[in-house]
């Protein structure tokens, strides 16, 4: 059962840093596509500012204005983005809260329609913009099937292209505290209060006008009117009955429970009490055969090296008299480090010791242990103190 939590930890951990890792990877997307968008608009009022230019020169010029194209066609389709490339990208954090909805008079504060008021017609959360009807319309490329289909045969059509968030605010009607006329004002600031939630979950809140005590109401929303079609599905039809729970069967079946809650999944941490069961006697099994193990007398001894090391870590102290003969060892050595010595020294030492403190039950014959385990290096073995000068 601790391999289970444990790989679940994993598994966890894992998907954390990889949720990290493609988060960064998408912010710093999405700030490339914003560089990207923002270099592409430019290019393109410089090709609407060229392409005007020339038609002021056409019409100054008449019958000796210069051929730019095959036809007027060719020459309006020349270099027209497409939709998709004048759509903004995506924010990297989007806004909190977004103080402007469909239906609200607002001003631009940039581009070639600037200080023009119009009516909002799309909010897009995502990219932090809105399209105003009428304004910062631009020649869009549209495809080939689209040719024909309003009487012309124009390659391109003016549409409506995203306004940044920051290049807006919003106008509303305010007093005149003088005349007492109301009279349109551009919002600077917009002061947020009375944050609340409904039963949904979407979040409303109040909007004023900062510095004053006028609220701006959210604009209402006006319910589409539908036609009923052929193809559409009756009411009767749609709000029929057609199954009824009995207490005879369970409404759905158990096989499929286990699928939508991922009863395989690595990363479920809640398990049945049979799959728990079944886990626990694997490891009581395991424990038990670790028991049953033949333990020789090479492994128990160095157990008991471990077992000691520890001990000794935990209660040794560095005292004065260890130290001066480090440092004297060091110094005949003429390294700045104490060699540790070899594995197969440690474990004669030990036989030796338990030999002389009595044994252990096992006390080996020199002929059954190879000649090359009992040769220790003379480099391994630290030599003696020499005495201090008197």
């Amino acid at each position: 059962m601790e391999r289970i939590i444990r790989r679940t930890l994993l598994a966890k951990s894992s998907a954390a840093r990889r949720y990290a890792r493609e988060s960064a990877a998408k912010i710093a997307h999405k700030r490339l596509r914003r560089s990207q968008y923002d270099s592409l608009l430019r290019d393109h009022k410089k090709y609407v500012q060229k392409i005007r230019s020339e038609l002021i020169e056409d019409v100054k010029r008449g019958p000796l204005a210069p051929i730019r194209g095959k036809d007027n066609k060719d020459r309006i389709a020349r270099d027209l983005p497409t939709a998709d490339a004048m759509r903004l990208p995506d924010v990297v954090e989007p806004r909190k809260f977004f103080n402007i909805a469909v239906g609200d008079r607002v001003v631009l504060l940039n581009g070639k329609d600037r200080n023009k008021v119009g009516v909002v017609k799309e909010v897009d959360v995502d990219t932090d913009s809105v399209k105003v009807q009428g304004l910062n319309v631009y020649p869009i490329r549209t495809p080939e099937y689209f040719e024909g289909l309003d009487g012309g045969d124009a390659p391109g059509m003016d549409q409506e292209c995203n306004i940044p968030y920051t290049d807006v605010r919003l106008v509303h009607p305010v007093e005149d505290p003088k005349t007492g006329i109301l009279r349109d004002a551009i919002v600077k600031k917009v002061k947020i209060s009375d944050v609340r939630k409904d039963v949904h979950g979407k979040r409303t809140w109040t909007r004023w006008i900062a510095f004053t005590g006028t609220e701006i109401p959210w604009p209402k929303k006006v319910e589409p009117e539908y036609q009923d079609e052929q193809c559409d599905t009756k009411r009767m039809d749609a709000e029929e009955r057609t199954y009824v729970p009995t207490l005879l069967k369970p409404p759905i079946p158990e096989g499929v429970i286990d699928e939508l809650r991922g009863k395989y999944s690595k990363f479920r941490d809640r398990h049945d009490r049979e799959y728990i069961e079944q886990k626990m006697r694997e490891d009581e099994e395991e424990k038990a055969m670790k028991k049953a193990r033949v333990v020789t007398p090479l492994m128990d001894i160095n157990r008991k090296i471990r077992r000691d090391k520890i001990e000794k870590g935990k209660t040794q102290k560095l005292t004065g008299d260890i130290l001066e003969q480090l440092g004297r060892t060091m110094a005949q050595s003429e390294t700045p480090f104490l060699k540790e010595r070899s594995k197969r020294a440690k474990i004669l030492e030990e036989i030796q010791r338990q030999e002389q403190a009595g044994g252990f039950g096992f006390r080996p014959a020199l002929g059954q242990l190879p000649s090359r385990n009992l040769e220790v290096p003379s480099s391994s073995s630290p030599p003696p103190p020499s005495a201090p000068p008197s």
